[in-house]
């Protein structure tokens, strides 16, 4: 059989007579979810599952049984993935920073763009061609892909940090992004500015030291400002069983008590961007009640001590990091998956909770 592709025998043929052009073996069919898959993604319309890979792969998972493989050019992991929903589209951070834009009628990258510094957060605002990237300098950047161009473009928009840093009193120079959220009940408008579109929405940023801030990008203010050391903890759940929880009164004190509590994992926990749960490193979970936004900032944190509770899945002094946050709304409240929480050492596992 090989000797009919070559169209010679292999008796006659030398391994330095094989031009390496011709010998270029490509993955044309592949069956089953890759074996090193490591992050997902969803377009909800179109009903498709994107799974990358550590070896730059991505299986896509259709209706009807259809599957097709993305190949990447260099052998690269990603750390983000999602969809340009209900476009065609699918969007990646490598590993080593590259934003790509895959076609998937085409199953080839349409656009590329290398990003200079390290990329810690990108979020692609639902429903649009727009995204947002975050840094580890703590800067936030708006990018748009020109389906006509093919051309990731990046536009005169970001998200200056001086601003943040002088009203929360603290450098975010060297701190990173770690989500980049688009609130959902902010609708958002189109503006024509020059050649270049830029969409205003509020933005839910999140930092690695523990500081979130609700941001107006239409009017490039400070709408919400959140730290764990503004608070003093009234309420408690610690959950030995997901099906169990206990609420307890607490004295929790985190203002001068811990140092920076870092961030690992964040997601809304409402339809209309009102309460988001926060992951932690030291496998504390909180949600935050951001009905006070409305509220002038220094009028803010006095309302703070009833706008948060905290939940933890272990009462073990030492837990996992919560790496995974995903909030399900139904009509009795929602389901909270949680992956993390649990005490180190023990088997880890994806916790799914029924809160309401």
């Amino acid at each position: 059989m090989f000797s009919r592709l070559f169209h010679k025998s292999l008796s006659q043929q030398r391994p330095q007579d094989v031009a390496q052009a011709n010998f270029d073996p490509r993955v044309v069919f592949h069956y089953g979810i890759p074996s090193t898959a490591s992050i997902l993604a969803f377009d909800h319309i179109q009903g498709l599952l994107a799974v990358g890979a550590l070896d730059g792969r991505i299986k896509v998972f259709g209706g009807d049984n259809i599957e097709g493989i993305l190949i990447s050019p260099k052998q690269a992991s990603f750390k983000n993935l999602e969809f340009l929903e209900n476009q065609g589209f699918l969007a990646s951070v490598s590993s080593d920073n590259k934003i790509q834009v895959w076609d998937l009628k085409s199953k080839q990258i349409a656009s590329v763009l290398q990003w200079e510094s390290i990329i810690t957060a990108f979020s692609v605002i639902y429903g649009t061609s727009y995204m947002y990237i975050g840094t580890e300098h703590g800067m936030v950047y708006a990018l748009m892909f020109d389906s006509e161009d093919r051309k990731i473009k990046i536009l005169p928009y970001y998200v200056p940090t001086n601003v943040i840093s002088e009203a929360v009193g603290m450098s975010l120079d060297q701190v990173s992004v770690v989500r980049v959220l688009h609130q959902p009940c902010s609708d958002g408008n189109r503006q024509d500015r020059n050649i270049l579109k830029t969409v205003d929405y509020t933005l839910l940023i999140a930092y690695e030291n523990g500081l979130m801030v609700l941001w107006d990008a239409s009017g490039d203010r400070i709408v919400l400002i959140r730290d764990h050391k503004d608070i003093e903890l009234k309420r408690k759940i610690v959950a030995s069983h997901p099906n169990d929880p206990k609420v307890q009164l607490s004295d929790d004190k985190l203002d001068h008590e811990e140092e920076d509590k870092e961030i690992s994992s964040v997601s809304w926990a409402s339809n209309d961007g009102s309460v988001v749960v926060v992951g932690y490193v030291d496998g504390d979970i909180m949600f935050w009640d951001l009905s006070t936004a409305d509220f002038p900032l220094d009028k803010q944190v006095k309302r703070l001590s009833s706008d948060v509770v905290k939940l933890q899945l272990s009462s073990a002094d030492r837990r996992l990091p919560i790496t995974v946050l995903r909030w399900q709304a139904n009509k009795s409240g929602g389901k909270l998956f949680v992956y993390g929480g649990h005490e180190i050492g023990s088997e880890e596992a994806l916790t799914e909770m029924m809160l309401r």
